[in-house]
C-alpha cells in the first residue's frame, strides 16, 4: 500500500489527539451495508482491544454536545457533507485524513473514506492498522496490539491509496486439511465452519484481497458464498469446478461426456451457473474429467489426439461462455490454463473464447508455467502457490521466499497481465509470511519491483519481523529466515541434480521416508534378498530408487546444525509474549526439515545395508534410531500446539508425519515379532479427502446442488427419481 502526504484541500490541524473516548461518525446509509457493517464490527474490537473502552458511535454527524475530535468512516457518497476534501471515486480506492468536519463545532476529526464498499472496507482495516496497531494478519500470527491510552497523529497525517497492481486479488483455500481438521462445519454443508471462514474473509479484506475460492469441492449453492457475499467478497472458482460445479462429485450411473452426452453437461453448467447468479462472481471455466482428472480419463468417447482433445475443450469453454453471459452480460470469466490445458495452450492448439481472462498457472513451486512470459498479453492473469500438495512441497512451513514470486510474476505487471490472481494460501498458518508478502505484491507491486528481487525481499522481511517481534529484532529474524531459506533441497537447484530438481519442501523428505519403507519395508521382514524385493516391487505407484531418495540429503548433515544453533539462540531473546508464535514460525519449521532429514538417511543407509548384509535384526535397529528422529519432530509441533492451534498437528495428513511414524513402528514390530497395531491412524485411516468429502453424501438437494431449495437438479436424475 501506497502511503504519502498529498495537497488535498484539507484544513490545517495540528495533529489529532485519539484516546477511548474519541467518538465515531457512520453513516446509517452505510451501516445498512452488510459487508461495511461488519468491517465496523471488526474495527469496534480492534479499538477495544488497544483502548479498553467499547467506542461511542454517532449516527450521520456528531453530536453538537461533543466539541472534540471524531473519527469519521464512510463512503464517500455518504461523508461527502461533512469535508470539503475532494473524496476517492474510483474502484476499491480509500483516504485517510485530518479535516475539520463541516459541523457547527468544527470538530477536528480523522477521516477514513472509501469510493465503494470494499474501498470503505480498506479505509476501515487500514486506520486500524496504521492508527491502532492492528496487524492484518493477527488471527494466524496471534500478535495482539499493544494497549494504549492515547494516540497522537501529527499534522498532516494521511494515506491515500492508488490503483491496485492486480485488479482481482484472492486467495485459494486448496488441500484445506488445517481448517477441516480445527473448524469443521457442524452443519455439514461445507467443509470449513462459517465462523473459521469469516476469520479467512476478514484477514483477507485487511491484506486487500478482494476474491477467494473458499474450498476445494463447494457445490454452487454451497452458503459459504452467502458468507462471501455478506463480506463483500467476490466468489472465484478453480479448474476441478469450473463455473462453479462439483466435478470431485459427479454422479455415478450418469455419463460424462461433451461428445456424446453433452445436453447433461449443458444442463448442469446452466443450473449450477444459475443458483449463483445473484453473487459477485469471477467466473472460471474450463473443461476437465471427474476428481481433477483429465476428461478423457472420464469419457471414452474422447479423441484420442492432442488436436482433437483441445478442440473439445475449446468447445466446452465456448458454451460454459455463453451460459454465463446469458446471466451476468458484463461478468469477469477467467479460462484456467491449468496442466493439460496450459500444456495445449502453449503449444497452440487450444483457441480461447474472446473476452476471457487467460489464467497461467505456476508448476507448485512457484515457477511460472507460461514460456516466459512468451504469451502473455494485456488483461491475463495467473494463478501462484505459497503452499501446495504434490508429495513434495509444503504442508507445515515457509517454503516460497518472497524473491521467487518477485522475479516470477515482474513480467505480468510489465506486460498489464494483471486482470487476476489468486493465490493457493493452503492453511496459511503456516505460511503466513510470504501469504502476506504475496499479498501486499498484489496491491501494490512498486516496492517490490524498484529494486532487485533479494534486496526487496530482505527489506520486506525486516519491516515484517519488526512489526512481529520488534525493531530490534528485525535484522537477526530477517538473517536467520534468509539462512532458512537456504538449506539445501529449498534451494532452486538442489546440490545435486536429479528427479527432484530443487525448490522443494519438507513434505519431500516424509514422501520418500514412506515411499521407501513401502517399498523395502515388507520384503525385509519376510528375509527376502535385495534383488527379490526390487522385482516384486517394480509395479507400486509412488516408488523411488535409493539414489533418488538420497537426492535431498546432499549437504543437509553440514548444513542444519549451525542453522539450528543460530534458531535456538534467538529465541532466547523473543519477548515472552512472542516465543509460542516464534516456536510455531520458526523452531518448529527448521526442526520439521532436520529431523526429517536425519530420519530420511538412516533409513536410506539402513536400506544400502541390508542389501550387503541381509541383517534385519540391524535393520529394526536403526528404524528405531528413525522413529526417534520423528517423535523429535512431534516435540516440537507439540511446542507450537497452543490457544486454538491446540489440535493443529494432529490434522495435518496431506503430509502425514504420523503414518511415517506407524510406519516404522509396524516395521520394528514385525521383525521383533511383537504386536503393532496399524500403520494408518484415524477412522479413515489418515485420508484428508475422504474427511473433507464425507459431508458431501448428506445433502438433500438433487446434483448438482446440495441443498433441496436450491431447485430441480439434473433433468435426467429428477426424471429417474420419477422412475
Amino acid at each position: 500500500m501506497s502511503v504519502f502526504i498529498t495537497k488535498a484541500q484539507t484544513t490545517k490541524i495540528n495533529g489529532i489527539e485519539v484516546t477511548g473516548d474519541t467518538p465515531w461518525v457512520i453513516s446509517e446509509e452505510d451501516y445498512r451495508r452488510v459487508p461495511i457493517q461488519m468491517a465496523i464490527r471488526d474495527a469496534e474490537k480492534d479499538w477495544y482491544k488497544v483502548f479498553g473502552y467499547p467506542p461511542v458511535i454517532f449516527h450521520n454527524k456528531p453530536a453538537t454536545s461533543w466539541k472534540g475530535p471524531v473519527i469519521v468512516f464512510g463512503s464517500s457518497k455518504n461523508i461527502k457533507s461533512l469535508t470539503k476534501v475532494e473524496l476517492p471515486i474510483e474502484k476499491e480506492h480509500f483516504h485517510v485524513f485530518l479535516d475539520k468536519i463541516n459541523s457547527k463545532n468544527k470538530n477536528s476529526a480523522v477521516f477514513a473514506a472509501g469510493a465503494d464498499d470494499r474501498g470503505t472496507i480498506y479505509a476501515i482495516y487500514t486506520f486500524t492498522e496504521k492508527v491502532l496497531g492492528i496487524d492484518p494478519m493477527y488471527i494466524f500470527t496471534d500478535h495482539v496490539p499493544k494497549k494504549k491510552s492515547e494516540i497522537k497523529l501529527q499534522s498532516g497525517f494521511e494515506i491515500k491509496s492508488k490503483k491496485p497492481t492486480f485488479e482481482y486479488r484472492g486467495w485459494f483455500i486448496n488441500d484445506e486439511e488445517l481448517h477441516d481438521g480445527m473448524h469443521r462445519d457442524p452443519l455439514g454443508g461445507n467443509v470449513i465452519a462459517s465462523e473459521w471462514m469469516d476469520k479467512i474473509l476478514e484477514t483477507l479484506l485487511r491484506t486487500k484481497g478482494n476474491m477467494i475460492i473458499p474450498e476445494s469441492a463447494q457445490y454452487p449453492d454451497a452458503n459459504v458464498y452467502d458468507l462471501c457475499k455478506r463480506r463483500g467478497v467476490a466468489v472465484n472458482h478453480h479448474h476441478v469446478t469450473p463455473v462453479g460445479l462439483n466435478m470431485m462429485n459427479w454422479p455415478k450411473n450418469i455419463p460424462f461426456s461433451f461428445i456424446t452426452e453433452k445436453e447433461i453437461l449443458l444442463d448442469a453448467w446452466e443450473k449450477a451457473i444459475k443458483v449463483q447468479a445473484d453473487k459477485e462472481i469471477v467466473w472460471t471455466i474450463g473443461f476437465r474429467g471427474e476428481s481433477d482428472g483429465a476428461f478423457w480419463h472420464s469419457d471414452p468417447a474422447a479423441p484420442k489426439t492432442e488436436e482433437g482433445r483441445a478442440k473439445v475443450i475449446a468447445e466446452a469453454m465456448q458454451a460454459q461462455v455463453d451460459l454465463i453471459r446469458k446471466y451476468q452480460p458484463d461478468a469477469t470469466i477467467v479460462a484456467a490454463l491449468w496442466n493439460e490445458q496450459g500444456a495445449f495452450y502453449n503449444k497452440g492448439l487450444l483457441k480461447i473464447p474472446d473476452g476471457v481472462t487467460k489464467m497461467f498457472a505456476d508448476d507448485g513451486r512457484g515457477f511460472m508455467r507460461d514460456n516466459g512470459g512468451k504469451y502473455l498479453q494485456k488483461g491475463d492473469g495467473l494463478y501462484y502457490h505459497v503452499m501446495m500438495m504434490m508429495l513434495t512441497q509444503n504442508r507445515t512451513t515457509e517454503g516460497v521466499p518472497p524473491a521467487r514470486f518477485y522475479k516470477e510474476l515482474k513480467r505480468y505487471v510489465e506486460k498489464g497481465a494483471t486482470k487476476y490472481a489468486v493465490i493457493n494460501v493452503s492453511g496459511i498458518r503456516p505460511a503466513a509470511l510470504s501469504v502476506n508478502a504475496i499479498s501486499d505484491f498484489l496491491w501494490d507491486a512498486t516496492p517490490a519491483l524498484r529494486k532487485s528481487p533479494e534486496v526487496a525481499m530482505k527489506d520486506y522481511l525486516i519491516a515484517w519481523y519488526a512489526r512481529e517481534f520488534g525493531e530490534e529484532l528485525a535484522s537477526g529474524l530477517t538473517d536467520l529466515r534468509l539462512h532458512y531459506y537456504d538449506i539445501p533441497y529449498m534451494r532452486e537447484k538442489m546440490p545435486v541434480q536429479g528427479r527432484w530438481k530443487g525448490a522443494r519442501g519438507e513434505h519431500l523428505l516424509q514422501y520418500l521416508i514412506q515411499s521407501a519403507l513401502q517399498r523395502f519395508g515388507k520384503g525385509i521382514v519376510e528375509g527376502q534378498t535385495f534383488d527379490e524385493i526390487m522385482e516384486s516391487t517394480k509395479g507400486l505407484k509412488r516408488i523411488n530408487s535409493l539414489s533418488q531418495t538420497k537426492e535431498p540429503l546432499a549437504e543437509t548433515a553440514d548444513f542444519f546444525p549451525s542453522l539450528w544453533e543460530s534458531t535456538l539462540k534467538l529465541s532466547k531473546e523473543i519477548p515472552n509474549d512472542r516465543k509460542d508464535f516464534y516456536q510455531a514460525h520458526f523452531t518448529y519449521q527448521v526442526a520439521v526439515h532436520m529431523y526429517s532429514a536425519k530420519a530420511l538417511q538412516i533409513v536410506a543407509d539402513a536400506i544400502e545395508a541390508y542389501k550387503v548384509s541381509l541383517n534385519q535384526k540391524d535393520f529394526a535397529n536403526a528404524m528405531e534410531l528413525a522413529l526417534q528422529e520423528i517423535e523429535k519432530i512431534i516435540i516440537e509441533a507439540h511446542k507450537a500446539e497452543y490457544d486454538k492451534w491446540d489440535t493443529m498437528f494432529m490434522h495435518v495428513r496431506l503430509m502425514d508425519v504420523w503414518k511415517t511414524r506407524l510406519q516404522l513402528k509396524s516395521i520394528i514390530a514385525q521383525i521383533r515379532k511383537e504386536s503393532y497395531s496399524s500403520e494408518s491412524r484415524g477412522y479413515m485411516n489418515g485420508s484428508f479427502w475422504k474427511s473433507a468429502q464425507e459431508y458431501m453424501q448428506h445433502g438433500d438437494g438433487v446434483f448438482p446442488y446440495f441443498y433441496k431449495h436450491s431447485g430441480r437438479g439434473l433433468e435426467v436424475l429428477e426424471n429417474k427419481l420419477k422412475d
